[in-house]
């Protein structure tokens, strides 16, 4: 109850005990309480001054608003008092608790006295700064007369229970998370080192509980680390430094705030890694030379990558690039010393070593680099400039994008010839084979002449019937282009350039230009099956293929040479001509005989080999079923046929040339023979194979290098052009350019089509200085000059 004397201190004393229950003895208080208590305050406020001695209603407010503040402060201080005496968890639970109690408390004494701050604490503040409002002081008294005068006592007792779980020991670790809470909590006003303003106004929080949890744990990282900060141990002072900032980095999370972790970190890799960086560099140069401790890269990485300075981590990516390029280069297989087997075999060996290489290094960045796409970017980047160079090419042989079109051929054949070209201990799946083509290829700066290659060997396994499968090759088809446009996009910029557009042009074409022929294949497998009974009743097994000349640009359609069949297959190729012609009458029918083959049932009267009763089965092209058709005639079918090569032109009007090439093939595979007395060739009656299956038909190496020599010639032409263009076009912008730099400009303008020669770029340059486009300069011949027109 409340005495009627307002003025009276039994008032004030009265009002004391009320709060009491709450405040000090932390009651729970109930509505009627509460109401009784508010309307105390209200009531002295009003009347107060009403009766005499009469008071003004400045020193009421005053005088209520100093009882408080006295009030509040007796009761901090004895919480400080009881603090003083308790030590360890104790202390800790003790202070949290009392912090908690003192929150409600604020809020309570808020509520209560919010007359006070309304009609009395606004105005004052406003005449005298050193008023603050009623809450505002609560937290100054809390900090002045307890936190200032305790933290450090906390705080040691708070860092002694760290330091107890970082030896082993158990703790009750929600103590310290209540602890920095109830220190990122206080923020008293008025005070310049708490109020900073910078990280969420966490002025108190930072200097007197983040700053001596740091500075505990760089003197515990500092004692296990002392003795190992030497060159030879450096090895396991980065091992033991990585558990331990593992460690502190996992305690941190737990007992900072989430803005404190990267003053943390910042704190430790000055005080660890900054003084001992070039140390850790040299360790990391011999891990990388060595190759055998993934584990201690690893660790570096993770060590480095703490820095927000990415010079850092650019010169760790520095030493990997380069030591991976080191591998790429000295490593790959050299073309002069693969002796055995031939040029399928080293192929396969450099496709695979180049392929498998890379992907080492990839799976290395995923597994010990956190799949840094920084590290992928640079070593895909490296990986193309190593397999580009001058040194690879020697190397190789060839160029990486004949290269890879070479590896393709070799893995979409049928299973007879890959087995030959690549050997019995394949195991890999063709799909997975062409992804470590599409490596190179995607590595490569000259994937137009990729295009062309891989187009002429598409050609001759279609034509060949050597294909392993066609949906294999359409797989192949799609996996190019994707790998082309891949590399468009990973060079490109937002609009594209000009060689770019020219790339993707490239791309799409010879992927059209690939599924036309794959296409024309099929159709032609169709129409073959409508003409299968007359070609059964002639005696041969004919398949017809009909080509756009458009899409199949390296089969030579000019065929100048005449061809005389046996009459039977003539008919039937004669018929197959007619009805094509009428069912498009708008296009130009011819036949190509060189890359036409038929099958044909033989037999040899006197064979005795294990296939003579049944016969042998021969592919043979044109050429040679003309020839063959002259010894194997039923009516002059008793081995008494002998012609001289003159005598073969003039029977079926052949070419000499051609003619003398067919008979060498047939002669070699001892089905034609020379006669006894060498005046002429004969049919070789006892004719023997441990194989019954014979080709003759493949179109003969000597072909294939013409082919492939046309290409060469054709691309070096274009290449040509293209770095004429270049110059010109440079010059033309820059006016004067010196060698050099000259040189790397048009090697950078072309690097994704090709790889510029020194010996191109001084053709190139020697032609435009005859044709007036661009001179020397006077005083200095390695500086060029355009000359306008």
């Amino acid at each position: 109850m409340f005495p009627d004397d307002i003025n009276s201190t039994e008032y004030l004393e009265a009002l004391q005990n009320a709060l009491d229950g709450p405040i000090v003895r932390h009651e729970i208080m109930s509505t009627p309480e509460y109401m009784k208590i508010y309307s105390a305050v209200k009531h002295y406020q009003d009347y107060a001054c009403v009766e005499p001695p009469a008071m003004t209603t400045m020193c009421c407010n005053r005088r209520l608003y100093n009882w408080l503040i006295s009030y509040m402060t007796k009761n901090i201080r004895d919480i400080k008092d009881k603090a003083l005496v308790l030590s360890g968890p104790a202390l800790l639970d003790f202070y949290i608790t009392q912090w908690e109690y003192f929150q409600t408390t604020h809020m309570l004494i808020g509520r209560l006295f919010f007359s006070v701050d309304q009609q009395w604490i606004e105005r004052q503040c406003k005449q005298d700064p050193n008023y603050t409002c009623i809450s505002s002081t609560l937290i100054q008294l809390w900090y002045f007369y307890l936190f200032r005068r305790l933290t450090t006592h906390v705080m040691s007792n708070a860092i002694s229970l760290v330091d107890a779980e970082r030896s082993g020991r158990a703790i009750d670790s929600t103590l310290i998370t209540r602890l920095y809470k109830a220190y990122v909590e206080l923020k008293p006003e008025g005070i310049a080192k708490c109020n900073a303003e910078f990280r969420e106004r966490l002025g108190a929080y930072i200097c007197y509980y983040e700053n001596p949890y740091i500075n505990a744990a760089v003197s515990y990282i500092d004692t296990k680390t002392h003795s190992l900060r030497t060159p030879e141990h450096m090895r396991e002072y980065i091992q033991v430094l990585s558990e331990l900032f593992i460690q502190e980095d996992e305690r941190s999370e737990r007992y900072l705030r989430s803005n404190s972790l990267a003053p943390m970190r910042n704190k430790l890799n000055e005080r660890f890694l900054r003084s001992e960086i070039g140390c850790i560099y040299q360790m990391a140069d011999l891990m990388f030379a060595t190759g055998n401790d993934n584990n201690g890269l690893c660790t570096i990485y993770a060590l480095l990558s703490r820095f927000d300075n990415s010079n850092v981590l650019q010169q760790f990516l520095d030493k990997f690039v380069a030591q991976a390029k080191k591998t790429i280069t000295q490593n790959c297989p050299e073309i002069q010393a693969s002796t055995d087997g031939g040029k399928a075999v080293f192929a396969k060996a450099a496709v695979i070593y180049l392929s498998d290489t890379l992907n080492a290094h990839l799976d290395m960045i995923a597994t010990l680099f956190c799949n840094n796409s920084s590290f992928t970017k640079e070593l895909r980047h490296v990986f193309a400039a190593a397999v580009n160079t001058d040194e690879m090419h020697s190397r190789l042989g060839v160029t990486p994008a004949r290269l890879a079109a070479e590896f393709c051929n070799i893995v979409l054949k049928n299973s007879k010839t890959r087995s030959d070209d690549l050997g019995s201990d394949l195991t890999q799946t063709a799909e997975l084979m062409l992804h470590k083509a599409m490596d190179v290829l995607h590595a490569s700066h000259d994937k137009g002449l990729f295009f062309k290659f891989y187009q002429l060997h598409l050609t001759r396994r279609l034509l060949d019937n050597t294909s392993m499968s066609l949906d294999l090759e359409k797989t192949a088809i799609a996996m190019i282009y994707k790998t082309v446009m891949m590399s468009v996009k990973r060079h490109g910029n937002k609009k594209g350039s000009d060689l770019e557009y020219t790339l993707e042009c490239a791309a799409s074409q010879n992927s059209s230009e690939a599924k036309q022929m794959i296409t024309d294949i099929i159709v032609g497998a169709e129409n073959s099956r409508n003409y299968t009974d007359q070609v059964s009743q002639a005696g041969f097994d004919v398949d017809f293929k009909v080509l756009h000349g458009k899409t199949w640009t390296s089969v030579n359609s000019n065929q100048d040479a005449k061809v005389v069949l046996p009459s039977q297959l003539l008919k039937v190729c004669d018929d197959y001509a007619k009805r094509y012609s009428a069912q498009h009458s708008s296009r130009q029918f011819n036949w190509l005989w060189a890359y036409s083959k038929a099958t044909v049932q033989l037999k040899f009267p006197k064979s005795k080999g294990r296939y003579a009763q049944i016969g042998y089965t021969l592919v043979l092209n044109p050429y040679q079923v003309s020839i063959l058709n002259l010894f194997t005639d039923p009516s002059l079918y008793d081995g008494d046929v002998v012609l001289t090569p003159q005598q073969i032109c003039a029977n079926i009007d052949i070419d000499a040339n051609i003619a003398a090439s067919e008979l060498v093939t047939l002669t070699n595979a001892h089905i034609l023979q020379y006669a006894p007395d060498k005046t002429g060739i004969c049919i070789n009656q006892t004719f023997d194979s441990k194989q019954r299956y014979i080709d003759l038909s493949r179109i003969k190496p000597a072909q294939h290098k013409k082919e492939e020599a046309t290409l060469d010639n054709r691309d070096s032409k274009f290449r040509k052009e293209c770095i004429m263009t270049d110059i010109s076009g440079i010059l033309k912008k820059k006016e004067c350019m010196g060698h050099r730099a000259l040189f790397n400009a048009v090697k950078k303008s072309r690097e994704n089509f090709f790889m510029l020669t020194i010996s191109d770029f001084k053709e190139s340059i020697s032609k435009l200085i005859d044709k007036g486009i661009i001179e020397r300069d006077e005083d200095d011949h390695a500086v060029y000059k355009y000359c306008p027109v």
